[in-house]
């Protein structure tokens, strides 16, 4: 059986390479850093920001954001926290492929309506 985790704190070595992809690569601003009144840092993410791309992640050396499907959710662990975000569903065959909150990020980029992201890749 697979472990939950819960926490990836005490992974991050506060490198902010997560906070400089997200701004200058994706365009978000979902990844802080921030310091305390006494100077110790901390990365916060701001999920209502996020488009959950994996950009993050990837970049992470520590494996201190991990994210993961399961089922119709997209889990996303990082140091700050966790959420599920719901994946849209292909209107063709019924697979999970993208969060919303990306294929809203990348209708807008393109300028084209939410109807032309209904279908997967594959079906397209």
């Amino acid at each position: 059986m697979k472990e939950i985790i819960n926490d990836t704190k005490d992974k991050c070595i506060l490198c902010k390479k997560c906070v400089g992809v997200c701004r200058k690569t994706v365009g978000r601003e979902a990844i802080s850093y921030v310091e305390d009144e006494k100077g110790n840092g901390s990365i916060v993410f701001d999920f209502d920001k996020c488009i959950v791309c994996g950009s993050c992640a990837y970049i992470c050396a520590d494996d201190a954001i991990i994210i993961e499907d399961i089922g119709d959710s997209r889990l996303m662990i990082t140091p700050s926290g966790r959420k599920e975000f719901k994946l849209k569903k292909c209107a063709k065959c019924g697979f999970n492929w993208a969060p919303e909150q990306q294929i809203k990020f990348m209708s807008e980029q393109a300028n084209l309506p939410l109807s032309a992201f209904e279908l997967c890749p594959d079906c397209r």
